[in-house]
């Protein structure tokens, strides 16, 4: 039994420290997993306000655009009433209405976030806040990247490892108790068959968690 008692002692001693440094990388990964989506996290963050940014410079532009678009719409129609009776008064609405028109499409540039604003039956702009934000993100390839990582889920991965790995530890540690215990114990023979076989035992359980969790987590 010295001999098998002196292989065990030996082999827990080297399993503990190779289960210790693969607990520590496990950590530096679950550490770096972490900083980096944190890091994404913000840049989500901030091209989110610069979409919103963008959609917040066309709101300031809806009101001016259908101001202009309105009166050229107007000014037409009081042309088209005049046409028959004063055709000079009609062409000078006409042209009164190009310039309107002209000063609408002049704004048109200036939509960042929707493009193409058009004026409305009822005299109104629409312009869906919701549906143009949808459209930004979906047209922005680097949001749409960072939103498909799964670097939250690699840091939870790596930190329920190390997690893990500090348990296989643990198990090592108390069969390195027993099997220590085992080898000073100068009590009667049934006390360190005792302590041999749990500390043998806890090697081998030891043993397979450390493969389970290398395998599967």
């Amino acid at each position: 039994m010295a001999a098998a008692l002196a292989i065990l002692i030996g082999y827990a001693s080297v399993f503990s420290a190779v289960v210790a440094w693969r607990a520590s990388l496990a950590s530096i990964e679950a550490s770096r997993h972490e900083s980096l989506a944190v890091q994404q996290m913000a840049r989500v963050q901030q091209i989110e306000r610069d979409l919103g940014g963008l959609i917040a410079q066309d709101l300031r532009f809806v009101n001016v655009f259908q101001e202009h678009a309105l009166a050229a719409r107007e000014l037409r129609a009081q042309a088209e009433d005049l046409r028959a009776s004063d055709p000079a008064e009609a062409d000078i609405l006409d042209l009164q209405a190009q310039a309107q028109l002209d000063l609408a499409r002049v704004l048109q540039p200036f939509f960042l976030g929707a493009t193409g604003p058009q004026l409305g039956e009822d005299g109104t702009v629409t312009y869906d806040v919701a549906y143009v934000l949808t459209n930004l993100e979906a047209g922005n390839v680097e949001l749409r990247e960072l939103r498909t990582q799964r670097t939250g889920e690699l840091a939870a991965r790596a930190d329920a490892r190390a997690v893990s790995l500090i348990g296989v530890a643990a198990l090592v540690v108390a069969a390195l108790f027993c099997l220590t215990i085992a080898q000073v114990s100068r009590s009667r023979g049934r006390v360190r068959q005792t302590f041999f076989a749990g500390g043998a035992v806890l090697v081998l359980v030891g043993t397979f968690s450390f493969v389970l969790v290398e395998i599967l987590a």
